[in-house]
């Protein structure tokens, strides 16, 4: 059986652009909060940027793409992802910056619960306490692959000591 014809017909280019679109929607919900929306309306806006609206894309991306096509452009950027921060070790600095952004992230989310006049006010503590959650996401992915097996060796019981 022959390989399916990937070329660019108008179904490939709108299900590559609904799958782009699928992923920068969860981004477009860090802006909601400056929108001066009621506190409601921008919390079922931003639940629907991250929760809901990605997957409904996704399945659309899959009819437009096709299965096979779908694979494998995933499979694409898992490997693109894969080869640029897991498979060469990282440097001893790269792992101790990663490190610090790791453990320095946590300490705004400390101020503003126990010293809450420190912080700023509205907005401006909700886009300290957001940068410092991307800070220590972005963190795991500077430390590189040695970390995530050391991290998914704590959820590992091998009883020994």
């Amino acid at each position: 059986m022959a390989p399916p014809d990937s070329t660019a017909n108008w179904r490939f280019v709108a299900g590559v652009s609904v799958l782009g679109l699928s992923m920068l929607l969860p981004l477009a919900a860090l802006v909601v909060p400056f929108l001066g929306l009621p506190v409601a309306q921008s919390a079922l806006i931003a639940g629907a940027l991250v929760a809901g609206a990605p997957e409904v894309l996704m399945l659309l991306a899959v009819a437009l793409l096709g299965r096979q096509n779908f694979d494998r452009i995933v499979g694409a950027a898992k490997k693109f992802l894969f080869t640029t921060f897991f498979s060469t070790p990282v440097s001893r600095g790269r792992y101790h910056a990663g490190l610090a952004i790791c453990l320095l992230s946590f300490i705004p989310l400390y101020v503003a619960g126990y010293m809450p006049p420190w912080m700023p006010a509205d907005n401006g503590r909700i886009a300290i306490l957001a940068a410092a959650d991307l800070a220590f996401i972005f963190s795991f992915f500077i430390m590189g692959g040695e970390f995530w097996e050391k991290f998914r060796r704590l959820f590992v019981w091998e009883g020994k000591v």
